[in-house]
């Protein structure tokens, strides 16, 4: 090759650069479109399965196998620069607040039409996303979103107690627990667990009294220990640990009468919650406990929302027992993390109205 040839090739290239500029800007032009439909509905702007869609048509088009990485690795670089662009359109510019939900698996998650919820009711112009992280990403994760301006996270499995080393603070509830569920970002990253007065709000809102009764907790995990601070606190007589390991659950609650799952009679309970995943959809034709077992309950409460009637709570319907599932817990504590994001206390009614209209669309 020349220098003739080398300036041909050159020119080529800078008429070729001339055109992609005017691609990508008529792309940004449309992104600016997307960034606004996202704000007017509320809705985050991250979407991984549109990105792996855009990258996978992209590579479709692209006939060198050599070139492939290369090209992967540019329209990777135009998807995170249209997501910032976003961002900055949809909070930055436009004062919009900024929460999310950080866990693994979160694509079947009710969290975001409930926030979304809240803010039309109150509103607040505010985005909820899903954000799906690796386990690698935990370390620093606080610091980048607080970069980015979000105001506060929710933290699903498996992530509620992975997260809490990388917290400033901790709430009483939450160090007692062992978990977090909310993080509050401005100022110091603070960790809380409002699934305690979740529960609470659920057991208030069926009517079912704690103080001097007779419970038992079906399952020993996680989910267990909020449910049993609750219990505690607000002093119930008895508190039995049911788990298919009984001496690990006592282990796990020391000075609390635990029982073999496989031994366990509901008789003399006034109530009894089931906070283990048995039951949970797809597997929807499990149960804990079988319906001999639950005979004799005062009242069934099971943390499972999906399905909205699990086995578990046919048996207590058709043994009479008043029962109830955990959606309205979960909307509960969606609402316990927005006061403490938004520094105010939220009225029943606004929690009853948004339970009605999530049970209604379920």
């Amino acid at each position: 090759m020349d220098i003739r040839e080398l300036g041909s090739i050159r020119k080529e290239i800078d008429e070729l650069d001339r055109q992609l500029a005017n691609l990508i800007e008529k792309r940004m032009e449309l992104v600016n479109l997307v960034a606004g439909y996202k704000k007017n509905h509320n809705i985050g702007v991250l979407d991984s399965s549109r990105e792996k869609e855009v990258i996978n048509n992209v590579l479709s088009q692209v006939k060198n196998p050599e070139l492939k990485e290369s090209i992967s690795s540019i329209f990777q670089s135009i998807m995170d620069i249209s997501k910032e662009y976003q961002k900055k359109k949809i909070s930055i510019n436009s004062g919009i607040k900024k929460y999310a939900l950080i866990g693994e698996k979160l694509s079947h998650s009710m969290s975001p039409k409930i926030h979304e919820l809240y803010f039309k009711k109150a509103n607040i112009e505010a985005t909820y996303e899903l954000l799906e992280l690796s386990r690698d990403e935990i370390p620093h994760v606080l610091t980048e979103l607080s970069l980015k301006g979000y105001s506060g996270l929710n933290v699903t499995i498996p992530y509620k107690t992975e997260i809490m080393p990388f917290l400033d603070k901790l709430s009483d509830e939450a160090m007692r627990i062992g978990a977090v569920n909310t993080i509050n970002l401005d100022g110091n990253f603070t960790g809380f667990n409002t699934d305690y007065f979740g529960f609470g709000r659920a057991l208030s809102f069926y009517g079912a009294e704690v103080k001097g009764k007779k419970c038992a907790v079906l399952g020993s995990g996680g989910a267990t220990r909020a449910v049993v601070s609750y219990l505690e606190d607000n002093g119930a007589e008895l508190i039995s640990i049911v788990s298919r390991n009984a001496d690990e659950a006592a282990n796990r609650y020391p000075g609390k009468p635990t029982i073999n799952i496989s031994e366990f009679k509901a008789e003399g309970y006034d109530i009894v919650i089931n906070t283990t995943p048995v039951g949970m959809y797809p597997n929807t034709d499990k149960s804990p406990i079988n319906r001999e077992q639950l005979i004799g309950a005062g009242f069934v409460m099971d943390l499972i929302y999906n399905p909205s009637e699990t086995l578990l709570m046919k048996y207590a319907q058709e043994l009479g027992i008043p029962n109830c599932n955990g959606l309205y817990m979960l909307v509960a504590q969606a609402m316990s993390s927005q006061e403490i994001w938004q520094g105010k206390k939220i009225d029943d009614e606004i929690i009853n109205q948004i339970y009605r209209e999530i049970s209604h669309e379920n």
